[in-house]
């Protein structure tokens, strides 16, 4: 039968009856049961259907009705796919959370929903679910993914003795009528933000706002031309489905849209293993993954000999006249793209191949900032980089900076020859190179790949450090203190039993207020430069965004987080993380004694190369946003400490906090 076409759950069920058993979904290191595996295993479409129906039987027995509310507490896995599309096709309210909440947050979270029924990840999450059901939160039911060892307790269930029981009294029919009883009016899901601000608040989101956001993430030429060619690119994913970014990118966009294949990393910490296993297509992340592998890369890079070291330094060169042309959408000099060929065989190809990298095609980074030069080698491997932005309430694309074509070549009416053109460029720059298969290394593709650059391909445009123009359908203007102020049908209905702060969201005339500060250029592309309530304003009344100066900073090779102070105080401050990997690495080779990152920092040669990174840093800002103290720290900020949101955005109220005594001898000078 078909579905509906504007839903998730209906999306997501007429794919699975287009590709059925002859296109895998899903692939990680999961047994059958759930459990984890040191062997890859993979789901078909039909498979997913499949389970995703029993399970949603099973919650009908167990009691969940059209508009309840109900939590998905887990990491990223095949598993809360098909948590979430059970929960849809009952026509009820997904609540998924962050797997690193505390027991306070999670009890908090529960509650304010008001779910009754809580599927996590494993038997210890189900655990810590049962202290807040102890602790007097109404939890009526739990559902754990994986197996339980030992004795449950009553009222805990396994995922697939759920599923076990929805087969014995629900039938197909009856999951079918609630499938297409779900109408895009009705609220998906409730998703907290990540807090960096104050308390948690529960965004509710619609089925329109989620379906909007993927025809607004997928409406480019190539992504167009990708689906009419059947591809079935394959994304290493690693960010938390619960957050929004995540959800939307891998599993609507890239699964529910484009038919990609999901493959779950086994954790952040092992991306770089699992590159080298998986070799994907398709890399999905914040920003620090992408500055890892600029880091680490000219980390190696300094260790080799003078020679090797101009080469490199050539090929950048080259790198950046390339974006530079994207930039502008204007063509590359024959003998530079010639040049930048040879940089490709030389130099980039070689670095791809050992990161595991060769076969990626697209890459997106969001959730925060990501540096223009981070942004230039990325994109100088092949590799096309697009930057977004939005918010959780935006569900949460409202721009999105991918190679689209500008100015007077307009795609529909390119003729026959222009089609030719725009069908070759994907087939060589994406199709070949998924395949592993760089243009620059044949011949014969080289020459093709000069044919369609030459004819249309120049003419598409992408500009590093923007964040693009604004998405189809999406409204966007600045408002007089420089706040972004946007609408379209990916704005959020508000949050979760708080009128007051969703009035306060929106302006009298229905313009939502981002809380963030930007500027459009020329062509139209939007610039973030601050959050609105992370302005400082020092002593004597001068106007600071702190986030360009810290990325300033992490971009040299030895710092990797910052939290820049100077709020109401006569002077800038700073509070600065080093990259202790890379630290050790300079102790080693400097014969620098060091048992701790402790006496890393305590060292004087350690102390006097941080303070040359900022005194270098100093050189480029006004006088008034110098640093003029700081304070290295010897433990990095992070998720389990309080100090970063699972996004790792800063929690500045946090970090004031915990460092208030460091922060009080720096304006002791």
């Amino acid at each position: 039968m078909a579905y509906r076409t504007d839903t998730l759950c209906g999306i997501f069920h007429n794919q699975a009856l287009r590709y059925g058993d002859q296109v895998e979904l899903l692939r990680a290191k999961f047994d059958k049961d759930g459990n984890p595996s040191s062997e890859w295993h993979s789901r078909t479409w039909k498979e997913t259907r499949d389970e995703a129906i029993d399970l949603a039987k099973g919650l009908m027995v167990l009691g969940l009705n059209k508009g309840d509310r109900i939590v998905i507490f887990s990491e990223s896995r095949p598993r809360w796919i098909i948590a979430d599309q059970a929960i849809q096709a009952c026509g009820a309210v997904g609540v998924p959370l962050y797997p690193t909440l505390t027991l306070e947050e999670l009890g908090y979270m529960v509650s304010d929903s008001g779910a009754k029924i809580v599927i996590v990840s494993t038997q210890e999450k189900g655990e810590m679910t049962l202290k807040a059901k102890a602790q007097g939160i109404l939890i009526e039911t739990i559902i754990t993914m994986s197996t339980w060892d030992g004795a449950k307790p009553a009222g805990v269930y396994t995922f697939n003795e759920v599923m076990a029981l929805g087969k014995q009294k629900v039938s197909d029919r009856e999951v079918e009528n609630k499938i297409n009883a779900v109408v895009p009016e009705d609220v998906a899901s409730i998703i907290y933000t990540s807090g960096t601000t104050g308390k948690q608040k529960g965004a509710i989101l619609t089925q329109k706002n989620w379906v909007s956001n993927i025809h607004q993430c997928s409406n480019s030429t190539l992504f167009r031309r990708q689906r009419e060619l059947g591809l079935h690119l394959t994304s290493l994913v690693h960010l938390p489905l619960c957050h929004v970014f995540g959800r939307t990118t891998d599993y609507h966009v890239g699964a529910l849209r484009q038919g990609m294949i999901l493959v779950f990393a086994e954790s952040f910490e092992k991306i770089p293993k699992n590159l080298l296993e998986v070799r994907p297509n398709v890399i999905i992340s914040i920003p620090r993954l992408w500055e890892k592998i600029y880091d680490t890369t000219k980390s190696i890079v300094s260790r080799q000999n003078k020679t090797t070291q101009s080469i490199f330094n050539w090929a950048m060169k080259l790198g950046e006249k390339y974006c530079n042309a994207m930039a502008t959408a204007t063509r590359m000099g024959q003998i530079d793209l010639l040049q930048f060929a040879l940089a490709n065989q030389l130099v980039f190809n070689k670095i791809k191949k050992t990161a595991g990298l060769d076969r990626v095609v697209l890459g997106a980074s969001g959730g925060g900032k990501l540096s223009k030069d981070v942004c230039v080698f990325i994109r100088s491997l092949g590799i096309q980089l697009n930057e977004g932005y939005g918010l959780t309430e935006t569900s949460p694309v409202i721009n999105f900076n991918e190679p689209e074509f500008s100015g007077s070549f307009d795609p529909s009416k390119a003729g026959w020859f222009g089609n030719k053109m725009i069908d070759l460029t994907l087939h060589l720059m994406v199709t070949k190179q998924a395949q592993g298969l760089s243009p620059y290394t044949n011949p014969i593709r080289s020459l093709g790949l000069s044919l369609a650059y030459n004819t249309v391909a120049y003419q598409m445009q992408i500009k590093p450090g923007t964040v693009g123009k604004p998405a189809l359908w999406t409204e966007e203007k600045i408002a007089e203190d420089g706040e972004i102020l946007v609408k379209g049908p990916q704005v959020f209905k508000g949050y979760w039993n708080l009128p007051k702060e969703t009035a306060e969201t929106f302006t009298e005339d229905g313009w939502f207020k981002t809380g963030d500060i930007g500027e459009f250029d020329k062509d139209g592309f939007l610039l973030i430069t601050d959050r609105k309530k992370e302005l400082f304003v020092t002593s004597g009344g001068k106007n600071i965004a702190p986030h360009p100066i810290e990325l300033a900073l992490t971009a040299k090779p030895y710092i990797d987080q910052v939290c820049l102070l100077g709020d109401a105080k006569k002077y800038i401050c700073a509070l600065i993380v080093p990259d202790f990997s890379e630290l050790q690495r300079f102790a080693k080779h400097n014969g620098i004694p060091a048992s701790s990152d402790k006496d890393l920092v305590a060292n004087e040669k350690i102390q006097a190369m941080i303070k040359k990174q900022v005194d270098e840093v100093n050189e480029t800002l006004p006088r008034y946003e110098q640093i003029k103290y700081y304070k290295v720290l010897d433990k990095a900020f992070s998720v389990e400490t309080g100090e970063l949101t699972p996004t790792l955005k800063l929690k500045r109220r946090i970090v004031f906090e915990k460092y208030k005594d460091e922060i009080e001898n720096l304006y002791k000078n």
